[in-house]
């Protein structure tokens, strides 16, 4: 472990905050500012975390006195050093503190919260409470984790929900499910607004009202409107669908979940023609993207336009060079009159040029082209 010298630490100070504790695998900055709580973020990465600081922030950019735990390998906490850090922090702050992390950094909020003095955690979305054989059993002793904890995610994601279901097991535990979010439930904390409010209900104990911020809060997130909006699309309701992709700020419906989702509203709505622009936007935006060439390739297909699905499975695979879609040109060509078989034929060839790795698929297409001629 290292000590920091004065010089290091008032560099550290000018950056992203005083260092006050560095060992092989942790560091522990502190950013202080005059709050009546402390937050400890326990980060999921060295750089560019899931939960950015920036969030934590009151309105206007109000500070927080911000202690973060930042890990040299992604998601790992070394016990030994952890013990040692929590050590200097519970010895450094005397204020009501509340341990908060997403994904990894979640799991070691709940992990190390308590030994860290804190006596609230919030995790979003924690990854490895639970062993992978017994998913709903938690394997993060009920003594360790902080007399308060809250537990943010998406009932609809499998995954998550069953490690939420191993942790509202334990006593203190409390449960946040957030519909839509996905594995991003943190999302839940931007805005000017939310994270001091959300901070304030966590300290009074009321979980319920922690709930109820991160849930109001979704509107906000591109990833809730898409989901939300997809979902009433599988539904039948595609003018709700429409509405909902429409919502949150104009200079973002160009991005691509909402994009997508207001795509699919619109063929549900009976204006294929729109839906094939908004999903031509996102090709422009990214033009090396299979994703999006293959979700204008699937809305041509739908509309029965052979000719053009093959054009546009060329200009796919000339941009992307993805096998894919040489693959499902090959089949398309070959469903088709005249020359078009035969330029199957010559592309089922050249494949075998570019992919050497793919022999085996490329041979069973050019069996389906015998078959066909």
């Amino acid at each position: 472990m290292l000590d920091m010298t004065d010089d290091e630490q008032m560099a550290g100070q000018q950056g992203q905050g005083t260092c006050l504790f560095e060992a092989a695998g942790l560091r522990l900055l502190h950013r202080p500012a005059p709050s009546d709580h402390a937050l400890v973020l326990f980060e999921d990465a060295p750089e560019a975390g899931r939960l950015r600081p920036g969030w934590l922030t009151g309105p206007g950019g109000e500070a927080v006195d911000l202690y973060r735990v930042v890990p040299q390998r992604a998601g790992l906490f070394p016990a030994d050093e952890m013990q040692a850090l929590c050590g200097v922090l519970a010895g450094t702050n005397a204020r009501p503190a509340i341990a908060i992390g997403a994904g990894l950094g979640g799991q070691a909020a709940l992990r190390h919260g308590q030994a860290a003095g804190c006596a609230i955690a919030l995790a979003f979305s924690p990854m490895g409470v639970a062993p992978a054989g017994h998913p709903t059993v938690a394997d993060i002793p009920e003594q360790d984790i902080a007399p308060l904890a809250m537990v943010a995610f998406d009932p609809k994601r499998r995954p998550d929900a069953l490690q939420a279901e191993a942790l509202r097991l334990l006593d203190g535990v409390h449960v946040l499910p957030l519909p839509h979010m996905g594995h991003r439930t943190e999302r839940t904390l931007i805005g000017d607004h939310v994270a001091r409010e959300v901070f304030a209900a966590a300290l009074r104990g009321d979980a319920g009202e922690v709930a109820r911020l991160l849930r109001h809060n979704r509107s906000h997130d591109d990833g809730f409107l898409s989901s939300l909006s997809l979902a009433c699309s599988e539904r039948g309701h595609y003018r709700w669908a429409a509405d909902i992709a429409e919502q949150g700020d104009p200079a973002r419906r160009h991005m691509p979940d909402l994009a997508m989702a207001r795509a699919e509203a619109q063929a549900g709505l009976g204006r294929p023609l729109e839906a094939v622009e908004t999903l031509e936007g996102l090709v422009v935006s990214a033009p090396r993207s299979p994703r999006y060439w293959g979700l204008l390739i699937d809305r041509y297909e739908a509309m029965g336009q052979d000719v053009a699905v093959a054009e546009l499975l060329e200009l796919a695979l000339a941009y992307t060079e993805n096998f894919n879609f040489c693959a499902r040109l090959i089949r398309k060509l070959s469903g088709m009159n005249g020359p078009a078989r035969a330029q199957a034929s010559a592309l089922a060839d050249m494949a075998r040029q570019h992919w050497p790795d793919r022999g085996g698929q490329i041979d069973r297409l050019a069996k389906g082209l015998a078959g066909i001629a």
